[in-house]
């Protein structure tokens, strides 16, 4: 075993290793550093250095040599002189000499030993197998590019997002709109609100009504005379009574002179359905009025104007009252059919938005977990 192979042992557990009349081998710790031009990083270690003036034996070597190769102290000490004295020839003949794996002495005139630290080894126990690494430097260019595309890409998200959810609102609205209306429709065709030139009726129905149509204009004369007649006592009048009382009713029957037979007018005593049909018509018109006040009353009640005593949960506030509708109804289409606005109070301006409301704050604390899954954190209770 050489020389160097016992300094560098000891230069792992000590920071300072003397060689007998020769000088003292001294390892400092250096930190991480990384390098400008190989670009690698290499992690924390141990410098080491040499001072010339630190000669006196103090027995850390000569105790190594004696363990290691089981020699006595003053064989030992015999050893260490002896490498000793051959690193000085090395020196006075070449001017350099080496211990392997530790550095490199070189002799210069008027400066003494210059030492150059050559060990590849980390000397430092806490670094003990960490590799040297290698990184690879990024370009501005890059770094550019890569910045735009993190700011381009969630843009484009949003904006994409942004378009799917306006063309749903709209075809969410568009088909609202229109069920509101068919049942609407409907239900002013059953119960007999809607007027007859808004009722659809098929090819088929229109054909089998034509008729009917005609014979009720047709009819509608004759039971008028058959009215008239009716109404006269032929008994207790003159001949001459009757002579004139025919040129009356003549008047009215010029558009259908056909009907001058009474015979014919007795054949149809149907035609009295015709005008009960009528007035159901006139009553239908009519219904559609009352149903205002109800819709008026509804609208009413998503308000709260003054204190109920009651807890309210609040899911946010607006500046005015057609921005906070809007929320409402935003809430009704999603399934929150109690959602109300309560009005400003003495000393505020804004129309907070409720989406259900409790008798009592405990009952709202309670909901409120669950709530804040569906609606967002940010909700909170409201004594009103």
């Amino acid at each position: 075993m050489q020389l160097s192979d016992h300094i560098r042992t000891l230069l792992r557990d000590h920071d300072c290793v003397i060689i007998p009349d020769f000088g003292g081998l001294i390892a400092d710790y250096a930190p991480a550093q990384v390098h400008p031009v190989r670009h690698t990083l290499a992690p924390p270690a141990k410098r080491v250095a040499f001072n010339q003036s630190l000669t006196r034996n103090d027995g850390l070597l000569v105790d190594a040599l004696s363990r290691s190769l089981n020699l006595t102290t003053a064989q030992a000490r015999l050893q260490v002189r002896d490498a000793v004295a051959r690193l000085q020839a090395e020196l006075d003949q070449s001017q350099r000499t080496e211990l392997p794996g530790v550095g490199i002495f070189r002799q210069s005139a008027g400066r003494g030993l210059e030492f150059e630290y050559t060990g590849s080894q980390n000397l430092l126990t806490a670094s003990y197998g960490l590799p040297e690494l290698v990184s690879r430097p990024i370009r501005a260019t890059d770094a550019l590019l890569a910045r735009d595309r993190q700011q381009s890409a969630p843009i484009l998200a949003v904006s994409r997002s942004r378009r799917a959810m306006k063309t749903f609102r709209i075809a969410a609205t568009l088909v609202i709109t229109g069920l509101i209306l068919s049942a609407n429709y409907q239900f002013a065709s059953q119960l007999g609100y809607l007027p007859e030139s808004w009722k659809i009726t098929s090819s088929e129905e229109q054909t089998a009504a034509q008729p009917a149509v005609v014979e009720e204009e047709q009819a509608a004369p004759v039971a008028r005379q058959q009215a008239a007649l009716a109404a006269h006592d032929w008994d207790d009048e003159t001949p001459t009574t009757r002579a004139a009382e025919p040129a009356a009713p003549a008047a009215p029957a010029v558009a259908k002179p056909a009907v001058s037979k009474p015979k014919a007018v007795a054949t149809k005593p149907v035609v009295k359905t015709p005008a009960a049909t009528k007035p159901a018509v006139a009553v239908s018109v009519a219904k559609p009025a009352a149903v205002k006040p109800a819709v008026a009353a509804a609208s009413a009640g998503t308000t709260i104007k003054s204190r109920t005593g009651r807890s309210y949960v609040i899911v946010g506030a607006y500046n005015t009252l057609a921005h906070a509708e809007k929320g409402r109804m935003a809430l009704v289409n999603h399934g929150h059919r109690n959602a109300r606005i309560v009005m400003p109070a003495p000393g505020s301006r804004k129309f907070r938005l409720s989406a259900i409301d409790y008798a009592n704050k405990a009952e709202a604390q309670k909901q409120l977990p669950m709530l804040r899954k569906h609606l967002g954190s940010s909700l909170w209770v409201l004594n009103y």
